[in-house]
């Protein structure tokens, strides 16, 4: 068995998976709310508590590894907290996590704890078993508190190369008034909602499901559309790009904007295809496990940028 986990900025998920069949039964998964913004003894502790929970069915001699998939920035060779993260994480700044589950959960050092980042854990997962499987140069995006997305050459992120923004990043890049990480959040459709109405809501979810201004949801969606093209259309096209492949929370909403989308790209002389996730969560969790293969692991790429935290 393999452990493969998702840690976001509010949450924790940890599957147990066979390492011969990959399958992940929903019975084999367990998920946490986390408030990222506790101290640091809390969030451990409940991040162990859901380790340990999904450690408890099995025997632990036939443990192959724990696999994490992590938002950046993140140490992730290291598996520490080397860089101070935005609005979460803050409090765990300087802390070796790799060493401290190692310990909480009396691992044997022959026990790998691995990490990466967790857009490109998506986009290994759609390689491996889902809409990429098999395609040469695609793009895994995910919507949702963030705006995650990895450049795959045949299922390897890559960092560097014609096309390919810095680190393998779009977030951080500059769009209209801000940056990208702005406009294709759940953010941005509490902002654009609230702007349009004086009404507030937490997220797409509770969007789709207003009936009272279906009208202003349909605007809303089709603004998000135009810009996610905009947005997109030169780096798919600059990257030579055959398939993206988006998932996330946002991505549950796909009936309301992936029309307007490929429509919207295609107006730009853009035809890459675009495919909703089926794997959905799956995907990180099953590419997070595939760190566990010491071939493939040795093969990935990792951020140079040097550690902030003293020796």
């Amino acid at each position: 068995m393999i452990l493969g986990v998702d840690i976001g900025g509010s949450h924790i998920t940890v599957a147990r998976i066979d390492s011969q069949s990959h399958n992940i039964p929903d019975s084999n998964i367990i998920s946490s709310s986390i408030n990222s913004t506790a101290q640091a003894s809390k969030i451990i502790d409940q991040w162990i508590h859901v380790l340990q929970k999904s450690m408890d069915p099995i025997d632990k001699e036939s443990l192959e590894g724990i696999c994490i998939a992590m938002p950046g920035p993140f140490d992730y060779q290291q598996g520490i907290f080397a860089y101070k993260m935005e609005h979460k994480y803050t409090a765990l700044y300087g802390l070796n996590i790799k060493e401290i589950i190692t310990k909480r959960l009396a691992l044997s050092k022959s026990i790998p704890v691995r990490f990466y980042n967790d857009a490109a854990c998506f986009g290994i997962g759609e390689f491996w078993k889902g809409k990429l499987k098999s395609i040469e140069k695609t793009i895994g995006i995910t919507l949702g508190t963030g705006f995650g997305a990895t450049f795959l050459s045949n299922g390897l992120p890559i960092l560097t190369g014609k096309g390919v923004p810095e680190n393998g990043e779009l977030y951080n890049i500059v769009f209209k008034e801000g940056i990208a990480d702005e406009y294709f959040s759940t953010r941005w459709f509490i902002k654009k909602y609230y702007e349009k109405t004086g009404v507030s809501i937490n997220g797409v979810k509770d969007l789709i499901h207003v009936t009272a201004s279906k009208i202003i949801v349909n605007e809303i969606f089709k603004k998000f559309s135009l810009n996610l093209a905009t947005f997109l259309s030169p780096w798919l096209k600059g990257y030579d790009t055959d398939a993206i492949v988006i998932g996330g929370n946002i991505a549950k909403a796909w009936d309301f904007f992936a029309e307007d989308l490929q429509k919207e790209l295609e107006n730009q002389g853009c035809f890459t295809k675009i495919y909703q996730s089926d794997l959905r969560e799956k995907a990180i969790l099953l590419g997070s496990a595939r760190l566990v293969d010491e071939i493939f692991y040795k093969k990935l790429h990792f951020q140079s940028k040097k550690t902030e935290i003293p020796n």
